[in-house]
C-alpha cells in the first residue's frame, strides 16, 4: 500500500474536500496547491499521478494530528 493509497483512504473515511485536505496541510505548515492534491489522489493508471513522497505524507499526518486535538 502507497501513501498515496492511504491518502485516498483517509480523504473518504472522514469526508475531507479540497479545502479541508489543504487547511491539514496548513495546520502543519505546509501549503500545497489543489493541483497537488488531486495528482496524489488520481489512480496510477492516470497519466497526471504523483506519487506522494513520505515527508509529505508524514507533514499531512501530523497536520492531521493537530486538527484533531
Amino acid at each position: 500500500m502507497t501513501n498515496n493509497d492511504i491518502l485516498r483512504r483517509l480523504r473518504y473515511t472522514f469526508d475531507f474536500n479540497d479545502d479541508k485536505m489543504i487547511a491539514i496541510f496548513a495546520s502543519a505548515d505546509k501549503e500545497v496547491t489543489r493541483a497537488e492534491i488531486s495528482n496524489w489522489l488520481k489512480k496510477e493508471e492516470d497519466e497526471d499521478y504523483k506519487s506522494m513522497h513520505d515527508l509529505s505524507f508524514a507533514i499531512f499526518l501530523n497536520g492531521f494530528i493537530n486538527t484533531k486535538r
